[in-house]
Parts: C-alpha cells; sequence; structure tokens
C-alpha cells in the first residue's frame, strides 16, 4: 500500500514557502497507481490554486513520516 503527497511550493515567496499535501482519496495498492494520482494532484493544483507549483511528490508506505 502507497500513500500519495505531493510537494506544493508558492510562487514569488523563497523557498521556504513550500508544503507537503496528502492525497485523501488513498492508500492505493500499487507504486504506479499511487505515482498516477501526484500526476493528477499536480495538474489539479496547477490549474486550481493560484500560484501554486508542484516541485516534487513521493508515494510512502501508511505510517512513514514525509
Amino acid at each position: 500500500m502507497f500513500e500519495a503527497w505531493v510537494i506544493v511550493c508558492i510562487m514569488y515567496q523563497g523557498k521556504d514557502a513550500c508544503f507537503p499535501a496528502q492525497d485523501t482519496r488513498g492508500p492505493y495498492a500499487t507504486h504506479e497507481e499511487c505515482y498516477e494520482r501526484t500526476v493528477e494532484m499536480s495538474a489539479d493544483i496547477m490549474t486550481g490554486i493560484p500560484l501554486h507549483i508542484p516541485v516534487g511528490w513521493k508515494c510512502t508506505q501508511p505510517g512513514t513520516s514525509t
């Protein structure tokens, strides 16, 4: 099982203006399913939240710290 995470930064705010966004739909059975969800999350962030940019992602085992 895998949980999807995307690292999001706010434009023009510097490198300290980033935060992890955790998926609320998972966990996912495979790493590939988890990765596909991070792609979907990134697209939603780009189109739905002004000035927020996804800069990274990861799929972790449930209970693993980010």
